[in-house]
């Protein structure tokens, strides 16, 4: 059963504390691709933050260049991403970074993410995350097109989900992920 609450294309614009907060504790260096850019609210930060960003969106949320699928990309656009993906299509979103080679990505995922066989046996047991930074205060997000809607906190625990490709010869040089918390 769907939730009706839910925004049909999973638009819920990060906040810019979430973004900076990210930021202040990893470095990404060379190009940035934001592939669920919506308005503009992770590529702004890292813009002003000095990063080179190409902002893309399968939607017209008036920001970036739009009708570009993600999934079905067969070039990366940068070596880097940062995005807060459609919870529904995260796994996909992994699968896709990894297919393509990127060389650091940072999801914004609830905590949930954690959760799940297979994407424990599909994801976690075979590129494991560098590193997973707990929000320790929850994050408030709202519907993207709404600003408040009824019955709602908008608050749910959050995590900056980030991969490196920490490579020699070919070999994962990682095999555990560092918690840490924000």
């Amino acid at each position: 059963m769907k939730n009706s609450n839910r925004q049909i294309d999973d638009f819920y614009p990060t906040p810019p504390e979430a973004t900076k907060a990210l930021l202040d504790r990893q470095e990404f260096e060379r190009d940035i691709w934001e592939p669920a850019c919506g308005n503009g609210a992770i590529s702004n930060v890292l813009a002003q933050r000095g990063h080179n960003v190409i902002s893309t969106d399968l939607n017209d949320f008036g920001f970036g260049k739009t009708n570009i699928d993600f999934l079905m990309e067969q070039k990366a656009l940068a070596s880097n991403v940062i995005t807060n993906p459609p919870f529904k299509l995260a796994n996909e979103f992994v699968h896709k970074c990894i297919e393509l080679k990127i060389d650091k990505f940072a999801f914004l995922l609830r905590l949930a993410f954690l959760e799940g066989q297979s994407r424990k046996s599909e994801i976690y047991d075979v590129f494991p995350p560098s590193h997973i930074l707990v929000f320790s205060k929850r994050l408030t997000m709202w519907r993207g097109d709404e600003e408040k809607p009824e019955k709602s906190t908008g608050t749910t625990a959050y995590a900056w989900f980030i991969w490196s490709k920490i490579m020699n010869e070919g070999m994962l040089l990682h095999r555990h992920t560092r918690v840490g918390w924000i």
